[in-house]
């Protein structure tokens, strides 16, 4: 009995996976308009010591980037692993004026982990569409998080005391405290209250901290200037969610979970404020690196060594392909990822090769980063701003304002200030509503956009000029046409993707996007098919990749438009990636052969 013992816990000591086969846990942190500059461990002013741990003992990536340079693009990418024009968002959602939201077919990283067994649950901003008085749109509910409590888009009227809080679809009310400390009240109250404590958790954490409006208790806010001193107030949200973080990690410690969660955190783009993205140009909204290089964290004591300082550009596009890895659990095969699995370079395991170079698509610009070259394209296709009335308002929003300026803006200049927090002056708020209004995303502009291509361009070499002060495209002309035509690759694949989301004054205002037309004799004939002579289950995505990969942009858009169809008509279909690869080999005719 004793030598069965002494053998029983030597596999213990020496064989974690004999003693422990639960998958690991996975909590995504992601704060909102938080700067690459902000926290203590990437240089920023902010005490945050319970990241800096993280970051000591997992990995801090320094050249990790959002998933877009605005908010809901870039959560649709952190949540699919793809662009966020192919999951149906191409800007930032104004439910009252926008019929575009993350599209129910996509495969969610919530939906993936449900899949495999998990309880999810959202917490915090969302942003990402929901239902209104004018068209019924998803909730998290439908995109795979069994439980959820959060906002539409930001606390109000601010971090401090918000009104706004939903929990699966009801008003809460009033709530007491600050946005991210009842965030993580109700994350830890999950946890202790879950009824299926034997699976392992997903939990999605997305702060409203530091975007505007803020607000930060007068303890920690005194740390960093006056308490009416609006940067001091920001860096007041970000220790905030810091300290709320540590209470999280320190109920899964209690609750023995800590060491085998994976926990990833970052932002969705860059800071709004131009002093808190260190030496880079740009700062929210822009393509230029300010915009969109964010910090980005990767803990799992069990899984991933730690203390490491990574350099290889990274972004949250890799996220979803990256947890699967990391947990053993496949990708979702049905659609392209446009990010790549980390998790050989993460655990060390093998060498990490990207399948396709990071970018990012806001409106009419993009930026391509391949080794240390970035190349940014200005205007990718020609849309019509009212300059004249832009430039009107801002001029009237000053006067409106007058001796008061200087404290309104609070370090910011004019234009940022427009985009971020409310005024005090009611004139002047008013002028920012309709300045605000001049910016958002009009969706009959989407036909136009689908014809643009990478024409003009500017090139930056990231290893000597992180600040991207000098384009050198007139010295470069052979990286130029290179990066040019994958840019163009991608664009052209991408916005075949993309749904047309008719504005809806042109259709009914629940109208799902345009789809082929009576596709269900079609699919009938296409499921009677056998599969490709070759084709083998156990190497599904090789195969996919393979013959995705030699399709026309219209041709992979014509495959993703009747899975679509093939899943709303058949959701309970009894072999979905046979029925895709049926699909595929019917959009490819004789590519998919060819390609054995």
């Amino acid at each position: 009995m004793k030598l069965t013992l002494t053998f029983i816990c030597f596999l213990l000591l020496v064989c974690p996976g004999f003693a422990k086969d639960k998958k690991p846990n996975v909590v995504m942190l992601l704060s909102d308009d938080l700067g690459w500059k902000d926290i203590g461990c990437y240089g920023g002013p902010v005490k945050t010591p319970v990241l800096d741990k993280l970051a000591a003992e997992g990995v801090r990536f320094t050249d990790f980037h959002s998933g877009a340079t605005v908010c809901s693009p870039s959560r649709a990418t952190f949540l699919t692993g793809r662009s966020h024009i192919r999951a149906g968002v191409y800007s930032v959602i104004n439910e009252q004026v926008h019929r575009m939201h993350l599209l129910e077919s996509e495969t969610t990283l919530a939906e993936v982990l449900k899949d495999a067994g998990y309880a999810t649950a959202h917490f915090g901003k969302w942003h990402l569409g929901m239902p209104n008085n004018k068209r019924k749109t998803p909730t998290p509910t439908e995109h795979g998080f069994d439980y959820w409590f959060g906002l539409v888009n930001g606390a109000h009227p601010s971090h401090k005391d918000p009104t706004n809080f939903l929990r699966n679809g009801k008003p809460v009310g009033k709530m007491k405290g600050y946005s991210c400390q009842i965030v993580v009240d109700d994350a830890i109250n999950w946890l202790e209250t879950t009824p299926e404590s034997d699976k392992p958790f997903f939990l999605n954490i997305w702060f409203n901290e530091p975007h505007a409006v803020i607000a930060a208790p007068d303890e920690i806010v005194s740390q960093y200037g006056v308490l009416n001193d609006q940067a001091a107030i920001y860096s007041g949200t970000v220790e905030n969610s810091d300290r709320a973080i540590g209470r999280l990690l320190a109920k899964l410690e209690k609750l023995g979970q800590l060491d085998n969660t994976i926990i990833h955190y970052s932002s969705d783009n860059g800071s709004y404020r131009k002093d808190r993205v260190g030496k880079l140009r740009g700062s929210k909204g822009s393509h230029f690196e300010g915009g969109h290089r964010v910090p980005g964290i990767f803990y799992w004591k069990d899984g991933i060594p730690g203390g490491r300082v990574e350099d290889e550009s990274a972004g949250a596009v890799d996220l979803l392909p990256t947890i699967c890895g990391l947990a053993g659990i496949d990708q979702p095969g049905e659609k392209t990822l446009d990010g790549s699995d980390l998790t050989p370079l993460l655990t060390r395991s093998g060498k990490f090769e990207r399948h396709q170079p990071l970018f990012w698509m806001n409106g009419t610009t993009m930026a391509l980063r391949m080794g240390d070259y970035t190349l940014l394209a200005p205007g990718t296709t020609k849309l019509p701003y009212d300059n004249v009335t832009i430039n009107r308002l801002l001029k009237q929003t000053e006067a409106a304002i007058g001796d008061d300026l200087e404290k309104e803006l609070g370090g910011l200049d004019l234009r940022s200030r427009m985009f971020n927090g409310r005024f005090a002056n009611p004139e002047a708020d008013r002028l920012r509503n309709q300045f605000r209004a001049m910016f958002y995303f009009n969706e009959a502009a989407i036909p136009l956009m689908k014809k643009g291509s990478v024409n003009r361009v500017e090139l930056y070499n990231l290893a000597n000029d992180l600040s991207q002060k000098t384009d050198i495209s007139a010295d470069k002309p052979q990286i130029v046409a290179r990066m040019k035509k994958q840019a163009n690759t991608i664009y052209q694949s991408v916005m075949a993707d993309g749904p047309e989301w008719v504005p809806p004054q042109e259709t009914s205002q629940t109208a799902p996007p345009k789809s082929p037309s009576k596709p269900n004799d079609l699919l009938t004939r296409i499921d009677k098919t056998p599969l490709p002579e070759g084709y083998q289950g156990s190497s599904h995505q090789q195969y996919v990749d393979r013959v995705m990969g030699g399709l026309k942009p219209e041709q992979r858009a014509r495959v993703g438009q009747l899975w679509n169809e093939k899943r709303r008509l058949d959701p309970n279909m009894p072999n979905p990636g046979a029925s895709f690869v049926k699909i595929l080999t019917h959009v490819a005719g004789d590519a998919g052969k060819s390609k054995q």
